[in-house]
């Protein structure tokens, strides 16, 4: 089986590939489990990251910038990149997956390769995710009001993407709230029901920093933006729980 995990930049899909991953679901062969999050360990394949960064032109430090081109398709030697990697795994591991934020946008050319795969979506209020992206200096407030619209435009970009596949129902899929997983040991369980085995816990409290509390900037951003998605970020976020709440839990 495979697994695909889905969800804006920090959002909680490195710490659920973490956990899959020291589970026994391989999500990459290069995983050095002393190197530490902060130091860059992202849980990440590699080889699906940089096919990411390929088919949208990306380079690493433009993560509140990027947009998915319509539609996605990927050059022959993409595609033959793509498959050789799915089918290396394959042969190598009878469970594995992948993570990256990225996919969420790529995930229709994935979509496409990929053999008989569930998808496991983490999804984060965008108040908690904002302090990872913010400057803290005064003299940074013009430029944190940009970044600020930039944000909430990447998060409801991913989102919604994440709501079109979860609407369409086309794989067996668990949707998990960041929130709740750090904070109860139910949600722990529903993703340990879903993949049938039992679940090596890293959640680390130290880790958990950012809590969905006000900003003017995203306060600010979504009165701009709510015009253009025609719904709030409550709407967006009732509506993932909807999805959260008919998986189970």
């Amino acid at each position: 089986m495979i697994y695909v995990i889905l969800g804006m930049h920090k959002s909680g899909t490195t710490l659920v590939a973490q956990i899959l991953h020291h589970s026994g679901i391989n999500m990459d062969d290069a995983i050095d489990p002393s190197v530490s999050y902060d130091r860059g360990n992202k849980y990440e394949r590699q080889e699906a990251l940089h096919i990411n960064m390929a088919l949208l032109g990306a380079k690493d430090d433009a993560t509140l910038r990027l947009r998915a081109p319509d539609p996605v398709v990927p050059a022959p030697a993409l595609r033959r990149r793509m498959r050789e990697m799915i089918v290396r795994c394959e042969e190598r591991y009878p469970v594995w997956g992948f993570k990256d934020p990225r996919t969420t946008l790529t995930y229709p050319a994935w979509e496409r390769e990929l053999p008989e795969h569930r998808l496991i979506v983490v999804f984060r209020h965008p108040v908690a995710v904002w302090p990872h992206y913010r400057y803290e200096r005064i003299h940074h407030v013009p430029t944190n009001l940009v970044r600020s619209y930039w944000l909430l435009d990447r998060w409801y970009d991913h989102n919604l993407r994440v709501l079109s596949l979860l609407d369409a129902g086309r794989h067996e899929q668990l949707v998990l709230s960041y929130h709740a997983l750090m904070t109860s040991d139910a949600e722990l369980q529903r993703l340990e029901a879903f993949v049938g085995r039992p679940l090596a816990d890293r959640r680390r409290p130290d880790l958990y920093r950012h809590h969905a509390t006000s900003s003017p900037y995203l306060t600010l951003a979504e009165i701009l933006l709510r015009r253009r998605y025609g719904m709030g970020v409550d709407d967006v976020l009732a509506r993932l729980e909807e999805h959260r709440r008919a998986g189970g839990g």
